[in-house]
């Protein structure tokens, strides 16, 4: 079963703190949650186990972390 956006969101401001603690500022890390997102809104997300989900977009906060410096 497709994860509903709501789901996806909901992990938005868990996001968000990681992105600070990361040393970004509030408005860079809710335009990294944004990136984040947006891109895995447009994955097949049925191949990631739902209790992985945070894991999954943790993983892809940290490439973003790492490509944006």
């Amino acid at each position: 079963m497709p994860y509903r956006p709501t789901e996806l969101v909901a992990f938005g401001p868990e996001l968000c703190k990681e992105a600070r603690r990361a040393g970004k500022g509030v408005n860079e890390s809710y335009l990294l949650v944004h990136r984040v997102l947006t891109a895995v809104f447009n994955e097949d997300l049925t191949r990631v186990p739902k209790n992985s989900l945070q894991a999954h977009l943790s993983r892809r906060l940290q490439e973003n972390l790492l490509a944006t410096g």
